[in-house]
């Protein structure tokens, strides 16, 4: 039963939220000052705080101060009449949960507790998943998807090389995040190297290092990523990128751990863990010449797909909840819009070609156009209106 603790001067007002509210099923305790509100903080487990902006003696300002330097996640809504309402947005700058304007009918009150309890549910269970999955925040609730993560979790804890395949989008360079975290490696460096992202030359020396003088613009010795990465994990995004150049020096580094930075001859050693992933499938790349069949055998020892989102449609509206409040705290609001029901169906039967990343960023875009209205079919990219399944 989640508890409200109501603060107002207004006896009538006490009296009347407390009786629905507790017919709505809410555990309910109010109190008149702000003195009374803090005292009873220290014996009653609220939930949320009610409050009244203006009260005599002290008000709600001052409460809301005194509740976040005490109890910085317990959410303050605050109520305030019309004449008042610049004070309102001032406590939301102050780290009021949202503000509800005087007169109104309890239903309403009710509707904006839901959401800023839900939206503090949702603030605790992302919290404590960024806690248990380090900085790869993975959560799914396909079996089959669950499946996957428990076998990547079995390869963490080896020292044997990852290879990470999937489509653009469906979070690899999270889930090679998440092995280094649960590895026995976490507590050193995890340093990560787009390979498409930068010519051969560059990239090698970006991966390797180089010495003053190999090439032009090198006017000093540089240290690579692979030195860097030592005691750690070096994570190799898009490997199928690597030059063939490239691609033997990594592969003697699997083999030996050995290396030279571009343009010296002294021989290196580096303890780096090797994590690569690519979109494509090395299978076919390798049988077009593309890659060493070789070091591809060397990187798939721990071989992990990640599935698209496609696949697992039950993680469409598990995933769209979460990246609502992720885009409703980066964009500022005090509380979580609703997605309406047409815009729901139109999300789920949608194929996501884009995967986890064009989802995130498709909520993103209706957060900002929506605020805190209800997001609608309006607000939703014309790609996800016009897609016909196949």
């Amino acid at each position: 039963m989640l508890s409200v603790l109501i603060v107002d001067d207004d006896r009538k007002i006490r009296l009347t939220l407390e009786i629905f509210l507790e017919r709505k099923g809410y555990r309910v305790r109010d109190v008149a000052s702000v003195a009374a509100a803090l005292n009873a903080l220290k014996e009653y487990r609220a939930d949320i705080v009610l409050s009244d902006l203006k009260m005599e003696g002290q008000g709600g300002l001052e409460l809301l101060a005194a509740i976040k330097a005490e109890y910085p996640t317990l959410p303050v809504i605050i109520m305030t009449a019309y004449a008042t309402v610049e004070k309102a947005v001032e406590a939301i700058k102050l780290g009021a949960a949202d503000f509800i304007v005087k007169p109104f009918v309890p239903a309403e009150i009710e509707q904006i507790l839901a959401r800023n309890i839900r939206m503090q549910g949702l603030e605790a269970e992302n919290r404590s998943l960024r806690e248990a999955l380090g900085q790869g925040e993975i959560v799914t609730r396909s079996e089959g998807f669950k499946k996957v993560l428990s076998m990547a979790e079995r390869f963490a804890h080896s020292e044997a090389t990852v290879l990470i395949l999937g489509e653009s989008g469906t979070g690899k360079s999270m889930l090679a995040r998440r092995i280094h975290a649960t590895s026995e490696r976490k507590s050193g460096p995890f340093v990560e190297v787009n390979c498409a992202s930068l010519s051969p030359t560059l990239l090698e020396s970006e991966l390797f290092g180089h010495c003053k003088g190999a090439f032009t613009g090198a006017i000093k010795d540089k240290v690579g990523r692979l030195e860097v990465a030592h005691g750690g994990t070096l994570f190799l995004d898009e490997i199928s990128e690597l030059s063939a150049e490239g691609q033997a020096k990594i592969l003697r580094f699997l083999q030996d751990k050995q290396f030279e930075r571009v343009g010296e001859l002294d021989t290196r050693v580096a303890d780096a863990r090797i994590i690569a992933a690519t979109n494509r499938d090395l299978r076919d790349f390798v049988s077009g010449e593309g890659f060493r069949e070789d070091l591809y055998y060397r990187l798939s020892v721990a071989e992990v797909t990640m599935p698209p989102l496609r696949s697992r449609p039950e993680d469409v509206p598990f995933l769209t909840e979460r990246f609502l409040a992720q885009a409703a705290a980066r964009n500022g609001l005090s509380s979580i819009p609703v997605i309406g029901d047409e815009a729901k169906a139109y999300l789920a039967r949608y194929n996501w070609p884009g995967n986890v990343r064009e989802l995130q960023n498709v909520i993103e875009r209706c957060v900002i156009l929506a605020g805190r209205g209800c997001v609608t079919v309006e607000h939703l990219p014309d790609r996800l209106l016009t897609y016909s399944a196949p």
